[in-house]
């Protein structure tokens, strides 16, 4: 209950307006005197915090014999909202920090975002004409086949593949582990072109991003994530389960 309560204060409810929600949720349909019984807000307090919540569009109200009772908005819609405001307020502050003055006395890390499929596929067919000597890689079949397609024979293309059988060029597959099973909803990607322009990020249907950067550091550390990889794979044994479990409770560990 209390982590509940927290998550929905970070998305600007009081402690008082959370712990009414929560507790409309489990008893739609009463009054306020019944609520603040329920929920341990005061009496004192419980108007202001359906008040305030009611504002906020995740609380609604049903008169019925000159009484007011109170419903919750269903959970899915209140997480739907949530997640609307969320990307409302992202959108808000990405557009007022381009509006920032940010010159610097070092050039500043510019990256750039593409969010639309037609936008990042066609961004991504063009810069691998623009490949002098490599391309390195860590990608999934939908890309591997894009740049199958535009490479130009003389360019080297390496660094690992996931769920592609037997790819090409100098390129390894990623064996099957929970880390590809989990990842294949969101297929995160990276693709440096030579040692100087990078875009990554993931082309998840209901969700695609991509970032653009030119930072020399951050293209240099992207590519020391890809040479891991395909170092780890090439030498770890595929059927040895028990390092694969090993591996698997190291990550979760690392990344708690």
């Amino acid at each position: 209950m209390e982590k509940m309560i927290s998550i929905l204060k970070h998305f600007g409810l009081s402690e008082y307006g959370a712990k009414a929600y929560v507790a409309l949720v489990q008893n739609p349909g009463i009054t306020a005197y019944k609520l603040s019984e329920i929920s341990g807000v005061p009496r004192s307090k419980i108007y202001e915090a359906l008040n305030k919540i009611e504002e906020q569009g995740i609380v609604y109200i049903n008169f019925q014999d000159n009484k007011k009772y109170y419903f919750a908005l269903d959970p899915e819609q209140t997480i739907k909202l949530f997640e609307k405001q969320q990307q409302e307020a992202l959108s808000t502050l990405e557009q007022e920090i381009a509006k920032l003055n940010t010159d610097t006395q070092h050039d500043a890390i510019q990256i750039e975002v593409l969010t639309h499929a037609s936008a990042i596929f066609e961004h991504i067919k063009n810069i691998i004409h623009t490949a002098e000597n490599k391309i390195t890689v860590s990608i999934w079949p939908d890309l591997y086949n894009i740049i199958q397609e535009e490479i130009e024979n003389h360019i080297q293309l390496q660094g690992i593949t996931f769920k592609v059988e037997q790819p090409g060029y100098d390129i390894l597959n990623h064996r099957p582990t929970n880390y590809v099973k989990n990842s294949e909803a969101l297929k995160p990607f990276i693709i440096i072109i030579d040692h100087t322009y990078m875009i990554y990020g993931q082309t998840a249907e209901d969700n695609m991003r991509a970032y653009i950067s030119r930072d020399l550091t951050q293209i240099k550390m992207m590519k020391d994530y890809i040479w891991h990889d395909v170092l780890v794979n090439k030498y770890l044994n595929q059927n040895n389960s028990e390092i694969e479990q090993e591996i698997t409770l190291k990550r979760k560990s690392f990344f708690s």
